[in-house]
Parts: C-alpha cells; sequence; structure tokens
C-alpha cells in the first residue's frame, strides 16, 4: 500500500505550460516574454527547492535527536534489567490484628 506521499496529485499532472505548447503562434509571441515567465518559473523553482532542503535538515536532525533519546532509553532498560529485584523473594505474611469498636 503506498503512502499519502507517494500517490501522484495534481502538481505530477503535465500542464500546458510544462508541455511548452502556446495559444500565441510563434510569429506573433515576444520572446522577450517567454524568456521573462520562464525566469520566474526558474526563480520560483529554486526557492521551492531551498525551502524543502531547509525542511529537509530539520526534519533529520529532529530524527537524529529523536534516535539518540531512543538508545539512551534502551540502555536506560538494559541497565534496570540487570539490578536484582526482589520479587523472586517470598513476602512474610502479614501480621493481622483485630480492632473492636
Amino acid at each position: 500500500m503506498k503512502g499519502m506521499l507517494q500517490v501522484p496529485g495534481a502538481r505530477d499532472v503535465k500542464s500546458i505550460h510544462s508541455a511548452g505548447l502556446r495559444a500565441i503562434p510563434k510569429i506573433q509571441r515576444s520572446s522577450y516574454l517567454e524568456l521573462y515567465t520562464f525566469k520566474r518559473e526558474k526563480d520560483r523553482l529554486e526557492k521551492e527547492i531551498f525551502a524543502l532542503d531547509k525542511r529537509r535538515n530539520t526534519a533529520s536532525r529532529m530524527l537524529n535527536g529523536l534516535y539518540q533519546r531512543i538508545e539512551t532509553l534502551e540502555k536506560e532498560i538494559q541497565e534496570e534489567g540487570k539490578i536484582k529485584t526482589y520479587t523472586n523473594i517470598p513476602a512474610k505474611p502479614v501480621k493481622k490484628m483485630t480492632i473492636n469498636y
């Protein structure tokens, strides 16, 4: 079963822009305008990659912290198991005393 992040979404659909198709014939359109739009798209994608890298670094740092915490807790649990407990020694019977009111 795929996770939610592995399922293709609306961002994965190829658009007219990504396919390079235009409504205006090549003779009538301006190369400067097309260059400007491509540069804006490039800048936007670079910013998105930067933001994703920042999120990835934060997530990996948090994950490393969790790994370290898990290791310390596992070591604590192992050390607690080594300590002798008195559960195997039978308890003395409880002394009973009657109280008259």
